[in-house]
């Protein structure tokens, strides 16, 4: 299992659109950690790279093509009224993130609209995401969580010895599994890691399974910022420019 690994998904249409920038801005900076890409369509129709690494997302996540198939008539018509109301739209990246777990140590997932400045050196992970944090993550209390952006750690145990971030996603994966992302006030992935983290923010207290939960936040978002909170935190604006697919 490698230690440390970029994490993205994307479709090819995407990949004209803007995450072919990611690619090259990626090459360009020679950053250390190897990038996994989740495409929804066919991995030879990307520019192939030894640090880069193409994979089916409905073939290792078959659940994910499940979930799209049973929503999409509903997400298109929802997608009408706001973004916000896109479940398909979102739901790719958790199903993503969730397999990344088989790869590495601690990953660190990127949206596909995302472009790196320079090379990130190696001790900016540790600092990131230390040994005993499960996310880092850039929260924004009172809105919904940035999820442009996210820290995973793969080692990290409960009090029962299990991996925690596997109850995490267990957690996390069910709101598209059964269809749960409708009982939440908006349906994208960053609704469904809030509802995930504040269930094992309050029961990491009163449960050995939830036990030895930690975030780190990253930023210091005010509401007086715009939402792009990533774009006012010099620790990561100097290495990546996250553009939310309007800049």
């Amino acid at each position: 299992m490698i230690k440390k690994i970029f994490v993205t998904t994307f479709n090819y249409s995407l990949f004209e659109r803007y995450a072919n920038k990611l690619i090259d801005s990626y090459l360009t900076t020679d950053q250390n950690l190897q990038l996994y890409c989740y495409v929804e369509d066919e991995v030879a129709l990307y520019p192939k790279n030894k640090n880069i690494v193409y994979l089916n997302l409905y073939t290792q996540q078959p659940l994910c093509f499940k979930f799209v198939e049973r929503n999409k008539d509903k997400s298109k018509i929802n997608s009408k009224v706001s973004y916000l109301l896109d479940s398909v739209r979102f739901s790719y990246k958790v199903f993503a993130q969730s397999d990344a777990r088989k790869y590495s140590q601690q990953f660190f997932y990127i949206d596909a609209d995302t472009e790196f400045l320079k090379k990130i050196p190696n001790d900016w992970f540790n600092k990131c995401l230390p040994n005993d944090t499960l996310l880092s993550i850039y929260d924004r209390i009172g809105y919904y969580t940035e999820a442009g952006f996210v820290g995973f750690n793969n080692l990290l145990l409960n009090k029962k010895r299990d991996r925690l971030l596997d109850i995490f996603f267990t957690q996390y994966t069910n709101y598209y599994i059964y269809d749960l992302i409708y009982s939440l006030p908006a349906f994208t992935d960053c609704h469904a890691l809030d509802a995930t983290r504040s269930r094992f923010n309050f029961l990491k207290n009163y449960t050995e399974e939830h036990s030895n939960y930690k975030e780190k936040i990253l930023g210091n978002w005010s509401k007086k910022q715009d939402l792009d909170v990533m774009d006012h935190d010099e620790f990561i604006n100097k290495y990546i420019k996250h553009k939310k697919g309007n800049k």
